[in-house]
């Protein structure tokens, strides 16, 4: 019994030092595996440093349909997860005759530039919505949700920019060093990460260090978890009666 237990506190030990080790001790606390790191970032106009490997980045698009005159809530995101928006019920007024609203976010290509100052990190994505059929214009009554994915390196804020030029927006990070950042779209237009001009960028050890992160966890619970099983083998091992001799 004392083996058992043994090994059971050893998996246990494990599990819990992947937990604090990545971060993500939340509440509540609740272990659901090992976090895999995402994909390297997809750059739209990679860094030289980063060019070699780099895959395009993905757009995405969604139509919400026109319920009782209001357009319903709805999200979309791109292919990659980099970009995601969320709008909640009523959140737009779409054009007379329209029976769906279509949005779509995809990385811009040839971005306006940004201010004095200011760094784009990553991808600028243009967020649009137009009425169906027809493709009318659609007024945005509320706010809406929007989350970005940066790339390694230094990040301050997220820009916006209608058309008359960037303006920061109050910017909510992910927690646990996650590279996500959100904030309330106040419009269609262009939504970018940025930071300070000079501030550290992105490197390929920027994101070898996320996964020297998941091995380290993995080696941990493979570790802890033999420990636990070796410690099972001895004690049934030691419980196993001995066979009386065979009578002659």
């Amino acid at each position: 019994m004392t083996a058992r237990r043994a090994g059971v506190a050893a998996l246990a030990l494990g599990l819990i030092t992947a937990a604090l080790l990545h971060g993500r001790m939340g509440s509540p606390p609740v272990y659901d595996g090992i976090i895999v790191p995402p994909e390297p970032y997809r750059w739209e106009s990679p860094p030289p440093n980063l060019a070699s490997g780099n895959k395009p980045p993905l757009s995405g698009e969604t139509t919400l349909p026109i319920q009782n005159g209001q357009v319903a809530g709805g999200g979309v995101q791109t292919g990659d997860n980099q970009a995601v928006i969320y709008f909640g019920p009523g959140a737009f007024k779409a054009p007379a005759g329209a029976t769906g609203v279509r949005c779509s976010i995809a990385p811009d290509p040839n971005p306006p530039a940004p201010p004095a100052g200011v760094e784009i990190r990553g991808n600028v994505y243009r967020v649009g919505c137009v009425g169906e059929p027809g493709g009318g214009p659609v007024t945005i009554v509320s706010s809406y949700h929007l989350t970005l994915r940066f790339p390694p390196g230094a990040f301050k804020e997220i820009q916006y920019n209608e058309g008359s030029g960037w303006r920061a927006l109050p910017t909510l990070t992910a927690p646990g060093g996650d590279p996500y950042a959100s904030v309330n779209a106040p419009g269609f237009g262009e939504y970018a990460a940025s930071a300070p001009s000079g501030a550290p960028g992105p490197s390929i050890f920027s994101d070898l260090g996320r996964y020297l992160e998941f091995f380290g966890i993995l080696a941990f619970v493979i570790l802890f978890g033999a420990i636990a099983v070796f410690q099972e083998i001895r004690r049934r091992r030691h419980r196993t009666p001995a066979r009386p001799p065979k009578r002659r």
